[in-house]
């Protein structure tokens, strides 16, 4: 292995010691084990006396050097990094590339550990895009008066849905983190199969289904597109209803939907919707995160705070906004108003998502045999617009929801 793009690294620091203020990679970027050495010893000299000087490390470090590290090695090697580095002015492309390096090192290495059965096939594509999604930043990040002018002016590009007042209040922004929430058999899955309907004619549109069958999701999508009831896709009896339910069929099948059906990790959630979001923004609903297989075999408490954590990471981090399906704590027979500290299983819920919504039934005994029900939606949470109340009718027989205007 070449190890010369370390030796210009160190090169440049003796030529140049303020450049160790600019220094963004780790050390374990230099695989030479005796580079290693010389890199952290240069940075410890520049930390403690404010420059960098060959002369002056033998005095002043006498005890780091040992039989495997002698004196007069290390300082003929320093000296010819120092003959041999082209130019200082570089550095951030020497950083860059050695960095690179090291991804390409790790990936390799875990490929070869994988091939001699030492770890899974899951935990290879955990490290992979793990190490593929390492970065480093070596640009300016103080902005003058123009930049933080523009950027506080920069318009934040909204998701809006055919439900005017919920579009208003929530102001769900891209990149966000959204809860979808409520208590067992209130609706939450329904609204969540409205939204997707809706949008996606305009947004790229993934939903990992972890909690319904296949043909009852698409039922209740061709039943919200079209309006016609469930009951009758089982039992289609004239001709009519058939070319209705066709035409919907393929009205869905033109929106832009892809839906994952099989148990998820969030490692296989995260590979889906970096594959999927590379061309356009795309909006991930996850029914729903109690579902999501736990990577490792911890409490639920602390399965659910990783997978939240995550999942707030992938939405920064990628071209993607996710909406999230959780249950409530209380019983579904509790017609109480829930209260964001009733979120299952972490607290995380509340602290990562950017938007809370819940959705409650405050007849839930009297509506139970009803087709056609009144929910309250309480926007819990927001940090892009204001919390509220909205009120919306929801009709079993064909899923749909919507919003009532008052009275």
């Amino acid at each position: 292995m070449n190890f010369e793009l370390e030796e210009y690294v160190i090169g440049a620091l003796i030529l140049k010691p303020e450049l160790v203020k600019s220094i963004v990679i780790p050390d374990n970027c230099f695989l030479d084990k005796t580079n290693r050495f010389m890199f952290k010893l240069l940075k410890k000299q520049f930390e403690e006396y404010g420059t960098i000087d060959i002369s002056g490390l033998p005095v002043n470090y006498k005890t780091f050097f040992t039989e495997e590290y002698p004196i007069n090695d290390i300082l003929t090697k320093l000296t010819l990094a120092l003959e041999s580095v082209p130019t200082t002015s570089n550095f951030d492309y020497y950083q860059k590339s050695l960095f690179s390096r090291y991804v390409e090192f790790q990936i390799l290495n875990a490929i070869k550990e994988f091939n001699e059965t030492k770890i899974s096939k899951e935990e290879l594509f955990d490290l992979i895009h793990k190490f593929e999604s390492l970065a480093i930043d070596t640009q300016d990040h103080h902005y003058s008066s123009k930049e933080i002018f523009s950027l506080i002016n920069s318009q934040n590009k909204g998701i809006k849905f055919r439900f005017n007042k919920l579009s208003d209040v929530a102001n769900i922004q891209e990149h966000d983190l959204v809860i979808i929430a409520a208590r067992t058999g209130i609706g939450k899955s329904g609204f969540c199969l409205n939204l997707l309907e809706d949008i996606s004619d305009r947004y790229n549109c993934i939903y990992f289904n972890m909690e319904i069958a296949e043909k009852q999701l698409y039922q209740r999508l061709v039943s919200i597109n079209s309006k016609i009831p469930m009951s009758q896709m089982d039992d289609i009896k004239t001709e009519h209803q058939k070319n209705a339910i066709f035409e919907s069929c393929q009205r869905i099948s033109e929106k832009k939907i892809k839906v994952f059906n099989q148990a998820q990790t969030v490692s296989n959630i995260r590979r889906i919707i970096i594959n999927e979001s590379k061309l356009e923004h795309t909006v991930v609903f996850i029914d729903h995160v109690g579902l999501i297989i736990p990577q490792k075999n911890t409490s639920i408490y602390e399965n659910i705070t990783a997978i939240t954590k995550e999942l707030r990471q992938i939405s920064l981090n990628y071209n993607c906004t996710i909406i999230l399906v959780s249950q409530l704590n209380r019983s579904a027979d509790d017609d109480s108003v829930p209260k964001l500290s009733e979120l299952k299983d972490s607290g995380e819920l509340e602290q990562s998502a950017t938007t809370v919504i819940m959705l409650h039934d405050e007849n839930y005994g009297n509506n139970i045999s009803h087709s056609k029900i009144e929910l309250s939606f309480f926007v819990a949470k927001n940090r892009n617009g204001s919390l509220g109340k909205t009120k919306y009718l929801y009709n079993k027989e064909n899923q749909r929801f919507d919003e009532i205007e008052k009275r």
